[in-house]
């Protein structure tokens, strides 16, 4: 009987024993768990984004001037691709803990904008002093940005990043430039008369318009809200939208680097002033909203 007793007591022991490791075991597990979507901590996002250009053709003064012009109708009904802008994103994330993470955002951007007296010359006379200017169109002409963003991303109460309710807090620095090609442009002699008014009598042609190799720099400070919608343990859907101010740092940088006059390019060179750096930088700071929507990959 004794024997028996021992025997039961032992078995129930180990039993115990078992029990209380596996329970360890399956607790650890699932604390494990917590960090990341279904222990996902690494995330590759991929996606696309567009916005319309009310917006900043409200805003912007140059839109502005340029639709008191009478020849505005007319050069708008022969240009079909300045309404939207796009872009495309990559961005990498890792899970520090439930509901905090870290990300890079890449960001390409495909915008347009209106610019005035574009290759414009110089002329100078024998000694070198300015005689007076020729040429120059006005154009709504491309221009591509790259952004590179470290971002910290938080998320909401009873979210499981990176799936769920995510806020989004970013700064990051971008590159603009000017894209080379061929415009539809209206010849700036022909869109003014003497007193500098309007006319309807102008000329619009397609015109081979250069720039130089230069960017634009703009700091940007951004705040978004973007939903993870799982779709499988590996996979969701995203969906984002963000508030953005693309600083302008175009002067300063000029100031520290020293920019260049266009007045002393040498004739038959392409006119890039600073004015039009200026206005590009300026241009990117007026993006004040975006969208975008991609697939999100976690690893």
């Amino acid at each position: 009987m004794l024997r028996i007793v021992s025997l039961i007591l032992t078995v129930s022991l180990i039993s115990a024993v078992s029990f209380a490791q596996t329970t360890k075991s399956d607790a650890a597990k699932k604390k494990s768990q917590l960090t990341g979507f279904y222990g996902k901590r690494f995330t590759l996002q991929l996606g696309a984004g567009a916005h319309h250009n009310t917006l900043l053709k409200l805003i912007s003064y140059n839109e502005s001037k340029l639709r008191t012009y009478a020849y505005y109708s007319k050069y708008r009904n022969q240009i079909k691709s300045d309404q939207f802008n796009y872009s495309l994103y990559a961005n990498l994330g890792f899970t520090l803990k439930e509901r905090v993470a870290l990300s890079l955002d890449f960001n390409y951007y495909a915008g347009n904008i209106f610019l005035q007296n574009l290759e414009t010359k110089a002329i100078y006379d024998e000694w070198g002093y300015y005689v007076t200017t020729i040429g120059g169109y006005d154009a709504r002409v491309k221009y591509n940005t790259f952004r590179i963003m470290p971002r910290i991303e938080i998320g909401s109460k009873g979210s499981n990043m990176p799936a769920g309710l995510v806020h989004v807090l970013g700064l990051g620095v971008e590159l603009s430039k000017l894209k080379s090609g061929n415009y539809k442009a209206i010849t700036a002699s022909e869109a003014v008369d003497y007193g500098f008014y309007p006319t309807d009598s102008i000329a619009i042609s397609n015109q081979d318009i250069r720039f130089a190799d230069e960017m634009v720099v703009n700091l940007t400070v951004m705040y978004g809200l973007e939903y993870r919608l799982p779709i499988s343990k590996n996979i969701a859907w995203n969906f984002g939208g963000y508030v953005h101010l693309n600083l302008p740092i175009q002067s300063a940088l000029d100031d520290f680097i020293g920019s260049v006059d266009y007045y002393y390019y040498p004739y038959g060179v392409t006119n890039y002033s600073e004015e039009h750096k200026n206005q590009l930088s300026r241009y990117r700071f007026q993006n004040l909203f975006s969208l975008r929507t991609g697939v999100v990959i976690m690893l």
